[in-house]
This record gives C-alpha cells, structure tokens and sequence, in this order.
C-alpha cells in the first residue's frame, strides 16, 4: 500500500466514521464513503486491546498484505477504514483473509450501483 492510499488526518477519520456507512462480521468493521480522488485510500485502527505493539504492528501488515492483494486502487473512489476487533488472531490469516475479502466484495459491490 503506497502513501498516497493512506488515510493519515484525524479529521478524515472521523467524517468517515461521522458517515455511519458500514458493514461488519466478527473481527472485520469497515467504515467507507465515496471520495473525489479517482483512487481508493484505506485507513487502519488497531486497539490497544489487541495487544503490545508489536503484535499490533503485525496485525497492521497482514491487514494490508490482504487489501493490496484484493482490491485495486485505481478501480474504485472510496475511503474505507478498517477497525480490527480484539478477536483478531494473527496465526489465522487464511481466515481473517477470507473475511476481510468478503466485505470488501461487498462494499464494493455496492458502491458500483
């Protein structure tokens, strides 16, 4: 994920949150609108719950392995934020990969009618 998909301002963050727009299973939520850019931006939050931050780092880099690997920038407008539940394991990464995807499927599926 290069710099410029990245959502960095606390202000970004929260009129995406303000939106309410989200869909959510049991360790992915992901808050997302539309945006002006002509490439999508993604913005992370792990909790300090999630553990030390080592571990929260970790969780950070499979989370983006899997958006970069599933969805192409240039194909969507849209500003997701993806919070990461504490029920998040970081040796289950086939499984929070098939979750995540899902969502994004449908978000994206959504946003293109």
């Amino acid at each position: 994920m290069k710099a410029i998909n990245r959502i960095k301002k606390y202000r970004e963050y929260k009129e995406i949150f303000d939106l309410r727009k989200f869909k959510r299973n049991e360790i992915f939520t992901v808050y997302y609108r539309k945006n002006e850019f002509g490439y999508s931006r993604v913005g992370l939050h792990v909790s300090k719950k999630n553990g030390i931050a080592v571990k929260r780092v970790k969780i950070k880099r499979q989370v983006r392995a899997i958006l970069d690997k599933c969805l192409n920038y240039k194909n969507y407008n849209l500003d997701l934020v993806v919070v990461i539940s504490k029920k998040y394991n970081p040796e289950e990464f086939n499984q929070n990969e098939k979750l995540l995807v899902d969502l994004i499927k449908k978000i994206t599926s959504v946003e293109e009618k």
